[in-house]
């Protein structure tokens, strides 16, 4: 089966590629794909990078013009996999292929509802609570928990009190407070592949530049990560962290909430005293010891193998039978 991702923008190790959360779940999803025998293309429409790739056995090509995708049809896809901008065009283009088309559904934000007006034959939602959102439509869906790639992220933690993504929807301005109410304690902030970065180092905050290498030069740099975010579907940079241990501190988004469960430190964003609090607190090494098995535990449960799996079942189902899922799959729609 050879699937075919059409975004805006994907990860990699050339300058450009996007480390975001939706790029990595797709990336981690089309990876487990060839690592049971399928194939996969990925096409972007945003990113040059001035150059083809591939990454763990998936092709990517990143110089696409915008204006004529018909070349795809070269491609041969079985399927064709997409999310946000891409639908409409990935949703014609399955139609003119007469292949499956899939959505990937990574929240419930303003502008996410319109997608259910293509044709597409499965839904996959990153969480229970996004597909909970859209129970009034009904599609076909799926829930695939984001994968990760734990062996890209466990390593032994360091020292450091850190945020990834220096936008201020994710908190950098609660980074920033923190450390100027805490000289004592060192600071790392990690530039993000999307948003406004707010750069501002000091003696006791340093700036780490957008790396795809997160495994040493961010958590082998951190002993706790902090989430001070607006909103979060899932927040999957939290899960990273927790494959080493490393514990959350985490404003209570029904996303991360779904994601950290009982091992996250929950505080409400704008409550700078109860941040720093947490923070203190987690610095103690009896407590960080307590919350970094915590973590660990829920890593464990975490496993999403099954999901996967199922997932792969209902595209192979899609393949084989166009006209839609057989009576085994359609049986376990929930």
């Amino acid at each position: 089966m050879h699937i075919l991702f059409l975004g805006h923008f994907y990860v990699g190790d050339k300058p450009g590629c996007v480390w975001a959360g939706s790029e990595t779940m797709a990336h981690t999803m089309l990876a487990y794909a060839v690592s049971h025998g399928h194939t996969a293309t990925v096409v972007t429409t945003s990113q040059d990078v001035g150059c083809d790739y591939d990454l763990d056995g998936v092709r990517v090509l990143t110089r696409a013009r915008k204006d004529d995708l018909s070349w795809i049809a070269g491609l041969k896809p079985d399927v064709i996999l997409t999310h946000h901008q891409e639908t409409a065009r990935a949703a014609k283009l399955a139609l003119q292929l007469k292949v499956p088309c899939i959505q990937i559904l990574h929240n419930e934000r303003p502008g996410t509802e319109h997608y259910f007006q293509w044709t597409t034959d499965l839904f996959v939602m990153n969480t229970e609570w996004v597909k909970d959102s859209y129970s009034r439509f009904n599609r076909n869906k799926l829930v695939v928990h984001p994968p990760v790639d734990g062996s890209r992220h466990k390593t032994t933690p360091g020292d450091l009190v850190t945020l990834v993504n220096l936008n201020e929807h994710k908190g950098s301005q609660v980074l920033y407070q923190l450390a100027r109410r805490m000289p004592d304690v060192k600071f790392l902030g990690v530039e993000g592949g999307h948003g406004t970065q707010i750069m501002a180092p000091s003696d006791n905050v340093e700036i780490q530049r957008q790396t795809s290498d997160m495994k040493n030069d961010v958590w082998a740099r951190t002993k706790v990560l902090l989430m001070p975010s607006i909103y979060e579907s899932y927040g999957l940079v939290g899960i990273e962290a927790m494959h080493s241990g490393i514990p959350v501190i985490a404003a209570p988004t029904p996303g991360l909430k779904e994601s950290l469960g009982a091992a996250g430190t929950f505080v409400d964003r704008d409550d700078l005293d109860g941040w720093e609090k947490a923070v203190r607190d987690l610095l103690k090494p009896a407590r960080w010891r307590s919350q970094s098995a915590k973590a660990k535990k829920r890593i464990r449960e975490l496993d999403n193998t099954d999901e996967l799996d199922t997932f792969l079942e209902y595209v192979e189902a899609l393949v084989t039978d166009r006209a839609g899922f057989p009576a085994w799959v359609r049986g376990r729609q929930s």
